[in-house]
């Protein structure tokens, strides 16, 4: 469920015209080879108009459910790695409880810290370096910035300097208004108000309206 659109030789990325189903945030690493080879054509169409022609041309996956995660089980069992124990702080250092492997935590995450602390808290960070899970409260999770690294501009050549645009950094979150900033080494993206849980390693991705510029890994 994405688009392309070709101007002057120049192939664009675009959102899905089914918002619920639209997948361009994953798609920001394509390149301009690639993008002259696809077909989405999936792309102008709402699932429901989807089940709608499966059921006109015979096919049985007219009924067929949608698609979920790709693991129902605890996706922790994934990892195979064995316990690492480190400590549950907060933000000013303070030992609050422990954990087994701060790879099992998320930042944003409220449920599963076993912690008693009387208030709704969460993951704002985490350092493995030192093996730590940092709690803080709603505002410690609200962030201005952020950069990315290994940038793709799907155009193929980045903006001589800052330009306004809208990003999301996780792909259920609406896209917020900022502006960017092209630097050697990938993009800083100031957003104009403060957004929830940006995640190192997780994507920031820039629109333009519905064309994807491009995206990068958060650091």
């Amino acid at each position: 469920y994405a688009r392309i659109r070709e101007e002057n030789g120049v192939f664009h990325l675009l959102r899905g015209a089914d918002d619920k189903k639209d997948q361009s945030y994953f798609l920001y690493r394509l390149k301009q080879s690639q993008l002259a080879n696809l077909l989405f054509p999936l792309g102008g169409l709402h699932k429901t108009e989807v089940r709608e022609l499966a059921a006109k041309f015979g096919l049985d996956v007219k009924d067929k459910p949608d698609s979920q995660d790709f693991y129902s089980g605890d996706h922790t069992e994934l990892l195979n790695t064995p316990p690492r124990p480190g400590n549950i702080v907060d933000t000013a250092g303070k030992v609050l409880g422990t954990h087994q492997g701060f790879w099992n935590y998320t930042i944003g995450q409220r449920k599963g810290l076993g912690l008693a602390m009387g208030h709704p808290v969460f993951v704002c960070s985490i350092c493995p370096e030192c093996n730590q899970v940092i709690i803080g409260e709603t505002e410690d999770l609200m962030k201005r910035e952020c950069t990315a690294k290994n940038f793709n501009w799907i155009s193929g050549s980045a903006p001589e300097g800052p330009i306004r645009a809208a990003a999301k950094t996780r792909y259920r979150m609406k896209e917020q208004p900022g502006t960017a900033y092209p630097t050697p080494d990938g993009v800083r993206f100031e957003f104009d108000e403060s957004v929830r849980a940006i995640t190192p390693g997780q994507s920031l991705v820039i629109y333009d309206g519905d064309v994807v510029l491009g995206g990068g890994e958060i650091i």
